[in-house]
């Protein structure tokens, strides 16, 4: 029987792995239960890098020749996949995968993937829970289907493939630097990764007038000047404020001339640029950086240098009359 994901540690745990042989390699998945055939010649060689983050799983898989896939999804879940790569063609279930067409699967279905050359992809796997309160909060659907056949969404060819990349250097990242997935850095990724895949459902929203977007504004703008510590990701803004996605940016949009992303940037960047200006006996360039959710100290000081003209130490150097 498949395993649930939700009964995986809720740390981080990677596996990978390199394989000569077919069966292992359908097998080394954790929460899978698959089996996979060959398609074509030549000597397998398989290769998978799986990092289980409590909930979610971010997965890349590479193989040569070709695999046809059978099985199930974790309980519970949907999973998804992203081509960076196909010599051959690729199929779902007995039909075949359209250019830019997202691969899915529920844990209800087979798997049923086949793919008749070698192939790199991407591989994520999404509790349902947490897709339903994405859909809800982002796209403005009530309750959310989660039991429904999967589902053909697509985009254009091009931005099928930077998502994928965008999924494989997010992996790496996370591999080089698991201190990433530290503490409120996790929800940030799992944010990251949500919006690369589920940004493909259509919006179901009806926009809210005019003077409810003044309204859902001033909102947005209290909750981000309360949080500049804990930034919130735009599913948190979206629930806060009880707007949905494209009303939020919307919103923001005819508020600030910028969206809510952006703003959110700006105000950290000059609460930090106070924080600055204004030293007492603890501040420094890095407790200030920290302090207003830069994680990444290179980003954080280019950031400021675009905004203000001068480099985070610079700014408190003059201040210290140095």
């Amino acid at each position: 029987m498949p395993a649930s994901v939700e009964g995986q540690s809720t740390g981080p745990h990677l596996v990978e792995g390199r394989f000569d042989n077919i069966d292992a390699m359908a097998a080394s998945p954790l929460a899978w239960n698959q089996e996979y055939e060959q398609i074509g010649r030549g000597r397998f060689e398989g290769h998978l890098i799986q990092l289980l983050m409590g909930r979610l799983q971010l997965a890349r898989v590479l193989w040569s020749p070709g695999v046809l896939q059978r099985g199930a999804a974790p309980i519970g879940t949907w999973v998804f996949g992203l081509p960076l790569a196909a010599e051959g063609s690729l199929h779902v279930r007995r039909r075949p995968v359209r250019p830019g067409e997202l691969i899915a699967a529920t844990s209800h279905d087979d798997v049923g993937f086949t793919a008749t050359g070698p192939t790199d992809a991407m591989v994520v796997v999404m509790p349902t829970p947490l897709i339903d309160r994405w859909v809800q909060a982002r796209r403005g659907v009530d309750k959310f289907n989660v039991d429904l056949p999967s589902p053909r969404w697509q985009v254009p060819t091009e931005e099928m493939k930077r998502r994928a990349s965008a999924l494989c250097g997010l992996l790496e990242s996370l591999t080089s630097e698991p201190d990433h997935l530290a503490g409120a850095g996790l929800s940030k990724v799992e944010e990251r990764i949500f919006d690369v895949i589920l940004d493909m459902i259509p919006s179901a929203e009806v926009i809210e007038p005019l003077h409810n977007r003044a309204r859902i504004a001033r909102e947005v703008l209290k909750v981000l000047k309360e949080r500049l510590d804990d930034p919130p990701s735009i599913t948190d803004l979206c629930i806060a404020v009880g707007a949905r996605e494209r009303t939020l940016h919307l919103s923001c949009v005819e508020a600030f001339g910028r969206p809510p992303a952006t703003l959110l940037a700006e105000l950290r960047l000059n609460a930090a640029h106070r924080a600055l200006s204004r030293p007492v006996r603890e501040t420094s360039v890095t407790s200030v950086a920290v302090l207003y959710g830069f994680a990444h100290f290179g980003r954080f000081a280019a950031a400021y240098r675009r905004q203000f003209g001068e480099l985070p130490s610079v700014t408190f150097a003059k201040a210290r009359g140095v």
